[in-house]
This record gives structure tokens, C-alpha cells and sequence, in this order.
């Protein structure tokens, strides 16, 4: 693991991106979570979660997300 510092940046891999390019249309729809910070992989987003509970006590858990298939916080 990584020692904490005074200052961490948070800069979420969006590689893939929340977007799903229907076959029926050239277009690219947008999903209800492209407005989210989503992550590659449950590491990252975790990463970012432990992250958010040391510089604002926030406490967050990573999951799976059922439309793009990659990682989203949650407070819940």
C-alpha cells in the first residue's frame, strides 16, 4: 500500500466511458449513470473510496453498475 500524503488526486479511469452504442442506431444512447465517476475496476473505484473517507469522512462503497458494467461509489 501506498503511505497517504497531505494531498491525493482523484483522476477516475473512464476508458471505456457509461456510454452503449445500440446496434439499431449509429447514434451512441447514453445510460442513466453517465453522469457518475465510474472506474475500471472494484480496485480503483475502492482506492478512490478510501481516499474520499481520510480528506472528507466520507465513508463509500464500490459496485458493480448493471448498465455499463464497471465500478461507481455509493454512499449506501
Amino acid at each position: 500500500m501506498y503511505p497517504l500524503t497531505d494531498t491525493v488526486y482523484i483522476i477516475p479511469l473512464m476508458s471505456s466511458g457509461c456510454y452503449h452504442k445500440l446496434m439499431d442506431k449509429p447514434d451512441y444512447a447514453v445510460l442513466p449513470c453517465a453522469d457518475k465517476l465510474a472506474f475500471d475496476t472494484q480496485k480503483q473505484a475502492q482506492a478512490a473510496a478510501t481516499v474520499a473517507k481520510y480528506q472528507r469522512g466520507i465513508k463509500l462503497k464500490s459496485y458493480r453498475c448493471q448498465h455499463c458494467q464497471l465500478w461507481h461509489l455509493s454512499t449506501t
